[in-house]
């Protein structure tokens, strides 16, 4: 994975419960306390989410509110790095529709032709009517709960209301992840919120 998916984490972590538990959740995880996760560099999947486990055995909190958390986090620093995905969508309809599009712009930075390719098949989207999103998610790390915090956290960027509904399921034995993503109310002038 992009080191920037651990370094949130690890920001967050540091952010929430300092260093101990920082530290604590890296040696779960077997991470050496002095490991910098880059932008521009791949790690091993399995240390991610071993990581992710790490993080929800430290602090007693359900995968899912980890997820939550770290979306809002992730968010926060990808406006930050990158805030023209954010105001060349007017809506998060638009912003999800090129969701497959920005990851693989992130995964540009990998040096190895073969990484930014996998990094790219993970996601596809395709709108099937005007509120309607299927976005489909292929990926053996199965983080299908995190797209689908990251999804609603990007909603309300966008003051929307999203439904997310996951059609399909690789941890329920399907080849892929299939969400139908569904919008309540549109954002008035696609005006992004300033939080």
């Amino acid at each position: 994975m992009i080191g920037i998916i651990q370094r949130v984490l690890l920001d967050l972590l540091e952010e929430t419960g300092g260093e101990p538990l920082k530290f604590a959740v890296m040696d779960r995880a077997g991470v050496p306390h002095d490991r910098d996760f880059r932008i521009d560099q791949n790690y091993p999947d399995d240390e991610c989410l071993k990581l992710i486990q790490g993080a929800v055995d430290e602090t007693g909190l359900s995968e899912d509110a980890i997820n939550v958390l770290y979306a809002k986090a992730f968010l926060k620093e990808a406006r930050n790095l990158f805030p023209q995905f954010f105001m060349m969508a007017k809506s998060s309809e638009q912003f999800l529709l090129r969701q497959a599009t920005i990851h693989g712009v992130i995964a540009s930075g990998l040096k190895k032709p073969e990484e930014r390719q996998v990094v790219k098949d993970k996601f596809s989207a395709r709108s099937i009517e005007p509120g309607f999103v299927e976005v489909t998610y292929r990926s053996p790390n199965k983080l299908c709960g995190l797209f689908r915090a990251l999804a609603h956290e990007v909603a309300g960027i966008y003051g929307e209301c999203l439904t997310v509904h996951c059609a399909d399921c690789m941890k329920r034995g399907d080849d892929a992840c299939r969400f139908e993503l569904r919008w309540e109310k549109t954002a008035p002038d696609g005006i992004l919120s300033s939080e």
